[in-house]
């Protein structure tokens, strides 16, 4: 399954539906109050891609924990922040064969970004302990 974090547009979640995709929003399956390390522990536990736009979740130390011991793998957007939401939906669209590929072939925990222009960068293992 693909889980799209509350800090992207519902729309993406949908838009990947309508391709015949298995997504989720975090609204639907968390409250809207859920914290990060709480979905991300379901993301790893539940082997489910991650993509979010919260830059932040590898640099703080309880979702940093969340997505080491539960074996996350995470996509971060990293998209201008003028995007409309259907340019949101069209970037992941354009990227999640891509993306779906990475998830499947790079040993878990990972952190991948993900440009506007689709351009993927892992980011390397130092951030696992990082403090």
């Amino acid at each position: 399954m693909i889980f799209v974090n509350g800090s992207i547009p519902r729309i993406v979640a949908d838009e990947l539906r309508k391709v015949g995709k298995d997504a989720k929003a975090k609204i639907e399956l968390f409250p809207e109050d859920a914290k990060d390390p709480v979905w991300l522990r379901a993301v790893g536990v539940n082997g489910w891609l991650a993509i979010t736009r919260d830059g932040k979740i590898r640099t703080r130390p309880a979702e940093r924990e969340a997505i080491v011991d539960h074996r996350a793998g995470c996509f971060i957007l990293t998209y201008r922040n003028d995007l409309k939401r259907a340019e949101i939906a069209q970037l992941v669209l354009e990227t999640i064969e891509e993306m779906e590929e990475k998830f499947r072939t790079t040993p878990r925990p990972f952190i991948y970004t993900v440009a506007g222009n689709g351009e993927f960068r892992r980011l390397v293992r130092s951030w696992l302990t990082a403090s």
